[in-house]
């Protein structure tokens, strides 16, 4: 009698859950690849010790439950012929985000393990914004929807010389996700507030966060 782990895996009674695969790098809202049994599995402060190298932000004692900042998820090779790479993020289904940290082959080639993290919860991200493009003069379409974030100020510059005095607030805005952003993009805060872009740093440090510096004017 043989035994094969692939097919065991896709049919463990309890614990699985089917989520989506987002690649890094792809289009804004591609679909994704759906994994329908996944498993997910807390890391535990003596799993941090070994997997993080003495990083203290992974030591959590869990007990054995989930962390609210990391997590392992089992992947089936059978539902997911290609590896995931890292900075791929792992979308459940109550839309928690999971950035692929690290990725190895486990239980005899059948699944793929992956390290994750989530960064809105890891870093705090309470807002949420969209992004705006302006396609010609004045006129703006909306990009993206939804995105986590932190909106920081930072600065407030006071210019009372002018015939008309203005007040420009700087401010930093911690996101979720990578974000393809140029001149003709702005970001829209959950108030409605409009922030032109002045710069991004931090779009390639995976299980970071990107940073947007940004400026609101008023007078």
């Amino acid at each position: 009698m043989s035994f094969d782990p692939s097919a065991d895996f896709t049919t463990v009674p309890d614990g699985t859950e089917s989520v989506t695969l987002l690649r890094r790098g792809d289009t804004p809202g591609a679909g994704g690849t759906v994994v329908a049994h996944a498993l997910r599995r807390a890391i535990t402060a003596g799993q941090a010790a070994i997997v993080n190298r003495g990083d203290v932000r992974k030591y959590v004692v869990s007990f054995g439950r989930y962390t609210a900042v990391e997590l392992v998820w089992h992947l089936p090779v059978a539902e997911l012929p290609d590896a995931p790479a890292l900075g791929d993020a792992i979308l459940d289904g109550d839309g928690g985000r999971w950035t692929v940290l690290t990725v190895k082959k486990a239980t005899l080639g059948s699944r793929w393990r992956c390290e994750t993290r989530n960064v809105a919860v890891a870093f705090g991200l309470d807002d949420t914004i969209a992004v705006l493009k302006e396609i010609s003069p004045s006129n703006w379409r909306t990009w993206r929807t939804g995105v986590r974030a932190r909106i920081q100020p930072i600065e407030r510059k006071i210019d009372s010389d002018d015939e008309t005095p203005t007040t420009t607030t700087r401010y930093r805005i911690f996101v979720e996700e990578d974000l393809q952003l140029d001149h003709t993009c702005s970001i829209r805060g959950p108030d409605g507030t409009v922030y032109t872009i002045t710069g991004t740093i931090g779009a390639e440090r995976i299980g970071e966060l990107q940073v947007i510096e940004a400026e609101v004017v008023s007078g």
